[in-house]
């Protein structure tokens, strides 16, 4: 099982959560939270490599949130970041992927 915590604060993508894409099948969940402030955001995922991401997808049911929300990704990816698109404040996310220990 992967684990980690992302933060982003204000306008702008966070560091990145990398995926294990060969994990079959592909289970990720995602806890997103509105720490403070007033900000909406997207939790995105890219299928390009890591040294070099150019395209990020919103991922289904994680788009345009404005409070804390929960879900998965079931699509295989490469990374998952959160992505706020405009306000200002703070949003963690946990980030959990089933898999082997």
């Amino acid at each position: 099982m992967k684990y980690k915590d992302l933060t982003q604060t204000n306008v702008g993508r966070s560091t990145v959560c990398a995926v294990d894409d060969f994990q079959v099948p592909v289970n990720v969940g995602v806890g997103a939270r509105l720490a403070s402030g007033s900000a909406t955001f997207n939790i995105e995922y890219t299928l390009d490599n890591l040294d070099d991401i150019q395209y990020w997808y919103v991922a289904p049911n994680f788009s345009a949130l404005t409070a804390t929300t929960g879900g998965e990704i079931t699509i295989p990816c490469k990374a998952i970041c959160i992505n706020i698109t405009s306000g200002t404040g703070t949003i963690v996310a946990t980030v959990v992927q089933a898999g082997p220990a």
